[in-house]
């Protein structure tokens, strides 16, 4: 199931904020993790909103950004 909307805009999940928050401490952008984990940004932003799993991507994201990772929802 996807995501619910709130004002016309798809949330997060939790592990989405947590690495939107790190990248912006990180002065860094969604693009510049794709590019360092050498996926498409479009993929790895379905990810963060989860409607895409990438299980395998997320140690290397966690690694990446020196966070723990965390429980997400499942993608649709």
């Amino acid at each position: 199931m996807k995501e619910k909307k709130k004002n016309n805009r798809w949330e997060p999940t939790p592990f989405g904020v947590k690495v939107k928050k790190r990248l912006i401490e990180k002065n860094m952008t969604v693009s510049d993790l794709a590019k360092m984990l050498g996926i498409n940004r479009s993929f790895l932003s379905q990810m963060l909103y989860g409607n895409k799993k990438g299980k395998k991507y997320i140690p290397a994201i966690c690694n990446a950004l020196n966070i723990k990772e965390s429980k997400r929802k499942k993608a649709a």
